[in-house]
């Protein structure tokens, strides 16, 4: 497993016209991009930005009930690709359990973020759809949307 970071936020043209993409860089410099929705972005957003919205959004909810349920996220790891699907689970302690749920990364990045718990990529994945670098169609989050 490669240790990761939210590298940023972008938006693409897509033929829905402006997708957002979460791009995370491994610690050994690659960059993994994902395309998510938009509710997830602006939660990333915010949670980048150290916003907090006066009513909880739902991965402040989510926050809010792991630590009513004396649990912890340990971490987050992105553990598979497949049909271009990522997918991700969400690494939970409660007592001297280990809990691991199944979540989809943009979720589990908002979720990260706000608990600042470390964020992990499988090797596998990064070898299947890691760049070098970040591909110049990509545009800044915040101009693309407004903000």
């Amino acid at each position: 497993m490669l240790l990761a970071e939210v590298f940023g936020l972008f938006a693409v043209k897509s033929v829905f016209g402006k997708s957002p993409v979460v791009v995370l860089r491994t610690e050994d410099g690659r960059i993994l991009p994902i395309y998510i929705g938009i509710a997830e972005a602006l939660s990333i957003y915010y949670a980048l930005q150290g916003d907090i919205p006066p009513r909880p959004m739902t991965h402040d909810l989510m926050v809010d009930v792991i630590g009513k349920l004396n649990a912890k996220v340990e971490k987050i790891v992105i553990d598979d690709l497949i049909d271009n699907t990522f997918y991700a689970r969400l690494v939970l302690k409660q007592d001297d359990k280990t809990i691991e749920v199944d979540a989809r990364p943009s979720d589990s990045i908002a979720i990260a973020l706000r608990l600042s718990c470390p964020i992990f990529v499988e090797e596998e994945v990064m070898d299947e759809a890691g760049n070098d670098e970040l591909p110049p169609e990509f545009m800044d989050f915040s101009e693309s949307f407004g903000f």
